[in-house]
């Protein structure tokens, strides 16, 4: 009776634990049949077979261990969704802002950010106190990431066909906007016709496509930062109120005072306070703005004592509308324009960045 040599070897190796089946081998024939259809059905499984030795072994070298994809040349490459979830997660130090980004659930972004470091065998991360900090290799990953994927979307802005079309979007605190920007912006365009700038109006050192105008941000690899005005920080009040107001000699008599606070900066007063007092105490008031600039407003009419960017108020201090208080104790900071080097390949770019500094620079 003829049987296919090797069969049964086959057929208990591909159902092993070490080598997992790579096809379906369910061939069910007759059993009384001739010799020569026998005979057949053994070329059939050996074919069979040897292609799928063929296919395991392919398998195996593009794989290795542990799934890493492995190219012909031999070069490992990590999981590819990982990196841009890495690379937010890095440059935010935060799962729960990187996932908003992203627009993807923080347990997704915890998910990614673990695999690459399965994956790399090394701790990206430290985690402690809800709080996140880079590990030296973590950094030195992060930048080359960071690099690498600045390339990528460089490249596809470069060959896209709307790439010039589209607007430059910036992002810069309101305060900034009003001050320098808006009344200029019309030189912009008189010198740039074809010129288009989204600005993002924000509070915070947030980060944009193009660049971002930001308060002494920390530097970043791959990145360029201009500095462009000082941004001293300092309370400020009118001369009324100063008259009848009771008596301010250090910063700790602010306890005694009204304060004025805007929304969305009500952390500088807290970071002032902070560097500043000698104490922790409660103000006697405080009157909060929802908008921008109101705080200012309510400085100039007597209301109470604000706290602001000095170059933002230098006309109302010359005439004599606002007092600048404890200027000794000022906190020393810089409006900045923060982007990544990349950009500078875009001639619309650099024009607006020229522009930019320029307009700041006259005021």
């Amino acid at each position: 009776m003829l049987r296919p040599a090797g069969s049964r070897r086959w057929l208990r190796i591909i159902g092993s634990s070490r080598h997992p089946p790579l096809m379906p081998l369910w061939v069910v024939l007759p059993g009384r049949i001739g010799l020569r259809l026998r005979a057949k059905k053994a070329f059939f499984l050996h074919t069979i077979e040897f292609f799928s030795i063929i296919v395991y072994l392919s398998v195996k070298a593009f794989t290795g261990r542990n799934g890493k994809v492995i190219e012909r040349s031999g070069r490992i490459l990590p999981p590819m969704t990982a990196l841009p979830v890495f690379e937010a997660v890095g440059r935010r130090l935060s799962v729960a802002k990187a996932a908003e980004e992203l627009h993807l659930t923080p347990g997704a972004v915890s998910r990614q950010v673990n695999n690459l470091e399965t994956f790399l065998g090394i701790k990206l991360f430290e985690r402690a106190h809800r709080r996140m900090a880079f590990t030296a290799a973590g950094e030195a990953y992060w930048a080359k990431i960071h690099a690498a994927l600045g390339e990528v979307r460089e490249a596809t802005r470069t060959v896209s066909a709307d790439a010039d079309r589209g607007p430059l979007i910036i992002a810069a605190p309101r305060m900034f906007l009003q001050k320098y920007v808006m009344p200029t912006l019309g030189g912009l365009y008189a010198r740039h016709p074809d010129m288009a700038v989204n600005f993002v109006a924000s509070a915070d050192n947030i980060v944009a496509p193009d660049g971002a105008i930001a308060i002494s941000p920390k530097p970043k690899p791959g990145f360029i930062i201009d500095i462009l005005a000082d941004a001293d920080l300092s309370p400020v009040c009118s001369p009324a109120y100063l008259k009848e107001a009771p008596p301010l000699r250090t910063p700790d008599d602010l306890e005694h005072h009204t304060l004025l606070r805007s929304a969305e900066y009500v952390r500088n007063w807290e970071r002032w306070l902070g560097e500043r007092a000698q104490r922790v105490f409660s103000v006697a008031r405080c009157i909060d703005f929802e908008s921008p600039g109101l705080e200012l407003t309510g400085a100039a009419e007597g209301l109470g004592i604000a706290i602001v960017r000095l170059s933002l108020v230098r006309e109302e201090i010359a005439s004599g509308r606002l007092i600048a208080l404890f200027t000794e104790e000022t906190v020393h900071e810089h409006y900045t324009f923060m982007f990544a080097e990349l950009k500078l390949r875009s001639a619309r770019f650099r024009n607006f960045r020229t522009w930019l500094r320029d307009t700041v620079r006259v005021h």
